[in-house]
């Protein structure tokens, strides 16, 4: 009996901690660290994410970075910044790529190939989940509106 009850509450704090972790999991947008933007209000994230701004301050040229397959998390943001799903903000990137306004998108399997990605290439940008990014990029944007 004691080992059920010791099993038992091992799984509860095992659950309470993955509860936790997800909680503060959120989608963000990164930039490379010499990005001259710090912070991201939500008009002009939802104005990169669609193309609209195509340079950084600094003249760098935007570059979206993001996941090859759908993503929920990266879905649900594109919903919250652009009011856009996935799709919808792929064709308005495909008609400035085929206008010769822009670069297409980058795309990469994993949200750590994305990350790695913007790290290492000046102007890029991305959508992942908080908890991928890390010291080598910037977060500008939260969807939360915190921090």
């Amino acid at each position: 009996m004691a080992l059920l009850e010791a099993a038992r509450g091992a799984l509860l704090v095992l659950i309470a901690g993955a509860l936790s972790t997800s909680a503060r999991a959120e989608p963000v947008v990164i930039v490379h660290p010499s990005c001259p933007i710090s912070r991201l209000a939500p008009d002009d994230a939802r104005r990169l994410l669609l193309g609209e701004e195509l340079s950084w301050r600094n003249g760098d040229a935007t570059q979206l970075v993001e996941l090859r397959s759908e993503d929920a998390g990266v879905s649900a943001a594109y919903l919250a910044i652009a009011h856009k799903t996935p799709s919808q903000i792929r064709a308005e990137w495909n008609r400035l790529v085929f206008s010769g306004r822009a670069n297409p998108p980058l795309r990469f399997g994993t949200a750590d190939e994305v990350r790695a990605a913007v790290a290492r290439m000046p102007g890029a940008f991305a959508v992942i989940d908080s908890t991928s990014a890390d010291t080598t990029v910037k977060i500008v944007y939260r969807t939360s509106g915190k921090g």
